[in-house]
């Protein structure tokens, strides 16, 4: 004998975790960031029910949840039509390649450390950092570039995954790029947040696509550094580069952009990276020849 289940039937908080596979404390979470609202709270002690029906949406959640799908993106997701879901699954899936990327760097680097390789706080011979600069004028350049509102502190694994998925848009697209993979880096503020752009140059204006934007870099004047080192280093390039344009009075009149000549799982070793931070400058200074613009750097060949 069948038993036809009433899909209106109520189920305590309790029952529904059975039924949906998610935790009680994760309900409750869900509940009050309103992802997944109860169908109805007793007024009286505040008990929460669920409806059989809900427990599809639930499961869709902790699905998306196990493939660490951010939270804010699952409210648009549930619910959503085919197109979109894949369209939102391909972005996310070209961050987790992003942060693969950047989980086999540190998997590589524990082992060097364990292995002692390396040691946990190089010494300056173990840390080749090499470089040029001067003063460069830059052509305008077109770009396709994913923005992004992120932590400071995430940009090492945000941008390979943004990369990978701009890239990914210029095959789809049948467009290759005229160049380095690029990203437009802003100071962060108070709260260590920046709004960063990242992708590729093109040859010419293409098309965006949620995400990702086209747009124009203006031709610029720009002191331009070579860096040849570890990513990590880089902060001591934009200490050396801010420290040159006080002393030389050259002025920033944009955010710096970082050109990304090395493909990390091209080149294993980190001392042979090679960036270039352009970093867009006023008409009026120069570059003081007489001047040992490297005397506080640390450097080693």
């Amino acid at each position: 004998m069948s038993v036809e289940i009433e899909t209106t039937s109520l189920f305590s908080i309790g029952r529904f975790s059975r039924v949906s596979g998610l935790t009680v404390k994760a309900l409750r979470h869900y509940a009050e960031i309103g992802l997944l609202r109860p169908a109805r709270v007793d007024e009286d002690n505040g008990y929460r029910y669920y409806t059989l029906s809900q427990a599809r949406e639930a499961e869709a959640i902790r699905r998306l949840r196990s493939l660490e799908v951010p939270l804010e993106e699952i409210r648009e997701l549930v619910g959503a039509d085919a197109c979109v879901l894949r369209d939102r699954l391909r972005s996310h899936q070209a961050r987790m390649e992003g942060r693969a990327v950047e989980t086999r760097r540190i998997v590589a680097e524990l082992q060097a450390i364990i292995d002692g390789r390396e040691s946990l706080v190089p010494e300056a011979q173990e840390v080749k950092v090499r470089f040029q600069m001067d003063i460069q004028e830059v052509p305008e350049t077109q770009v396709l570039v994913l923005e992004e509102h992120v932590r400071a502190d995430e940009m090492s694994s945000v941008v390979p995954r943004a990369i990978d998925e701009v890239g990914t848009y210029l095959k789809e697209l049948g467009t290759s790029p005229t160049g380095p993979p690029i990203c437009i880096c802003p100071s962060p503020d108070e709260d260590g947040m920046l709004d960063h752009e990242t992708g590729w140059p093109v040859t010419e204006e293409a098309p965006g696509a949620g995400r990702i934007k086209g747009k124009t870099l203006p031709a610029t004047r720009a002191l331009v550094m070579k860096h040849v080192g570890p990513y990590e280093q880089l902060s001591r390039s934009y200490r050396l580069m801010r420290e040159v344009m006080e002393e030389d009075g050259l002025t920033e009149i944009a955010p710096p952009r970082e050109l990304y000549w090395t493909d990390p799982e091209e080149v294993p070793d980190p001392n042979d990276y090679v960036t270039d931070i352009v970093w867009p400058i006023g008409p009026d200074g120069e570059l003081d020849k007489t001047r040992d613009h490297f005397r506080k750097r640390v450097e080693s060949e």
